[in-house]
């Protein structure tokens, strides 16, 4: 007996709650899990419900559901806006959907939502990985709508699939055509940013530790494309955020910056290229030390010669940029900036560094060089270790380091360094970014993981200006020439080292990385200037919007005219068929019909 009120059985109901399970599937791992579970729920009951004929959820029932649903969403984000709430959100309006479905238009409505939410997932992230996944989502949505509108609900499913693969492969030039074709927005990937949450890579504090997590990490921190020769392993310091702040144990970017610009003069070759950066939520824009010249609209330089995008790099970002690698920063320096660079805690803390650099600067009579020299003799000559997995330090952290363990990360050695200038009257600062790089021959670009994630100190000289001085490398001079590989025990957690033993191996993950460029390079970041690029090897004087919007009319006129003339001769009548659909030796017959 069928329950008062009870629906009848929905053709295609399981077709579209697999189909919004697939659409569903990228958003999971960044859902709020009662989010998840609550669809679940709703979808294992809809299907129930329709299997055994159970009346739907009562109006007030529903009702409840989006109320409170909508009171979570905005109590979990603060907001409904953006992709983040806003997936969430549509996630539970396609649960609220179900609760009261009785017709195939209804079934439409959860469609349609299942599609929106696979561009959400392509707002999200624009990876090659996903891009099968979003492919087949987007098959299964298809067929699923097919099915709910199929003419019968015995039509076989294998016949609704290849009648949908056909459809879809007729849309494909359409699809291209509006692809190269369709005006593009500035800014991110369709206006819109994909993640706004943190992201692995460098941040403006650095503890001792912090380098030396980040470097457990094999992912792609960004790729360098050089238009002459790469340079050698030894000039490849990728600048990043600079920290002047020390508590005694952390370093920090001051957070007001009104300091004055240093001048800077360079010298020899100009090295140019661009680099691709990964989404990473923050401003900087890793460069070449020293960068001189960048796209001024879109990125400014810091008083500490730090490249700053305009807004935080969310998604994939490529920019033009020529560095030189022999220069002269700061010949003068201005008094609050000494000040700032020269400060250490006045709590005591670390006070045998701190007599160790007044030791230094008395030995030398004030010398900065050398004091540096006699410092990167002591990292040199005395039992330092290099180490992925140095043990951890309590408050007086560049005490127990210099003294006691001895063993750390880049980041212990630029820290240490740092202080101990400072205390000798040098005025110093320690640099956040990347050394080093591996060269992918199939893409013919460099490729910097996160493992290549680097510390150094900077120190500022009468007459010199800032001069980079890497403490790393006068305790482990093989990672600054090779890699941290070359550097660290065997037994140490370095990514890659599977890798880099087995050429076989090695040769697959760096040509799926050269087609992961090309994604990113032909695809992601394909925008308006693009568009004009491609204009203008089409052979467009001088292209516009203009001629991008009359290319794109005349394109899809062309693609129309061409469909129909198809269709007109695909369901053309038979030969010999008179006007009324009858043959010519059937006339008379036809006639007495009439």
């Amino acid at each position: 007996m069928r329950e008062p009120n009870a629906p009848s059985r929905l053709r295609g109901l399981d077709w579209v709650l697999a189909a919004l399970a697939a659409a569903v599937g990228p958003h999971v791992p960044d859902l709020p899990a009662w989010v998840t579970l609550l669809l679940l729920a709703v979808c294992a009951w809809r299907w129930t419900a329709d299997l055994r004929s159970w009346a739907l959820a009562p109006l007030t029932l529903r009702v409840i559901v989006v109320l409170v649903s909508t009171a979570g969403i905005f109590g979990t984000y603060r907001t409904l806006n953006g992709i983040e709430a806003g997936t969430a959100f549509l996630v539970l309006m396609a649960a609220a959907k179900l609760l009261e479905t009785r017709t195939s238009r209804d079934l439409t409505v959860v469609v349609f939502i299942g599609w929106f939410l696979l561009y959400a997932a392509l707002l999200r992230e624009q990876s090659l990985s996903q891009l099968p996944w979003l492919l087949g989502s987007a098959f299964l949505t298809a067929v699923a709508l097919m099915r709910v509108h199929a003419p019968s609900a015995q039509a076989p499913a294998r016949h609704i699939a290849r009648r949908t693969l056909q459809l879809l492969l007729q849309a494909v030039p359409l699809a291209l055509l509006m692809f190269l074709l369709f005006p593009r927005l500035p800014g991110p990937f369709w206006g819109v940013d994909s993640r706004s949450e943190a992201r692995t890579g460098l941040d403006d504090e650095m503890t001792p530790g912090d380098v030396s997590d980040l470097s457990a990490s094999g992912e792609v921190a960004f790729r360098a494309r050089f238009s002459g020769a790469t340079p050698p392993p030894e000039q490849r310091y990728w600048r990043g955020p600079v920290l002047h702040e020390f508590d005694g144990r952390s370093w920090r970017r001051p957070s007001a910056q009104a300091f004055p610009q240093p001048q800077v003069t360079f010298r020899g070759p100009a090295i140019r290229y661009q680099v691709t950066l990964q989404p990473h939520a923050r401003r900087w824009v890793l460069a070449l030390d020293l960068p001189s010249a960048w796209p001024e609209r879109e990125i400014t330089q810091s008083f500490d010669l730090t490249l700053l995008s305009a807004r935080p790099i969310n998604n994939v970002a490529a920019f033009d940029l020529t560095s030189h690698t022999n220069f002269t920063a700061g010949a003068s320096l201005a008094e609050s900036m000494r000040r700032k660079d020269l400060a250490l805690p006045r709590d005591g803390t670390n006070a045998r560094s701190v007599a160790l650099g007044r030791e230094l600067a008395a030995r030398h009579a004030g010398d900065p060089r050398a004091v540096v020299s006699e410092m990167l003799a002591m990292f040199r000559q005395q039992p330092f270790e290099y180490t992925m997995q140095p043990p951890r330090l309590a408050d007086n952290a560049v005490d127990e380091f210099l003294f006691d363990t001895r063993k750390g990360f880049c980041e212990h050695y630029a820290s240490a360094f740092t202080v101990v200038m400072r205390a000798a009257g040098v005025p110093a600062r320690v640099v956040t970014g990347y050394q080093g790089g591996e060269f992918n021959p199939f893409g013919g670009y460099l490729i910097v993981r996160q493992s290549d994630a680097h510390a150094w100190s900077e120190v500022w000289i009468e007459g010199r200006g800032w001069m980079r001085v890497d403490p790393t490398a006068a305790v482990a001079p093989e990672r600054i020439q090779g890699s941290l590989i070359d550097a660290v025990a065997d037994d140490e957690p370095v990514p890659g080292r599977l890798r880099d033993a087995s050429p076989i191996w090695m040769r697959i993950e760096l040509g799926w990385d050269a087609v992961n460029d090309f994604w990113n390079q032909r695809v992601v970041r394909f925008d308006a200037q693009s568009q004009f690029q491609l204009l203008d090897r089409l052979g467009v004087d001088d292209p516009d919007w203009r001629a991008l919007g009359l290319g794109l009319a005349g394109s899809l006129a062309a693609f129309f005219l061409v469909l129909s003339t198809y269709l007109a001769w695909r369901y053309r009548p038979p030969r010999g068929t008179g006007p009324a659909g009858c043959t010519t030796s059937s006339s008379r017959a036809c006639a007495s019909a009439d």
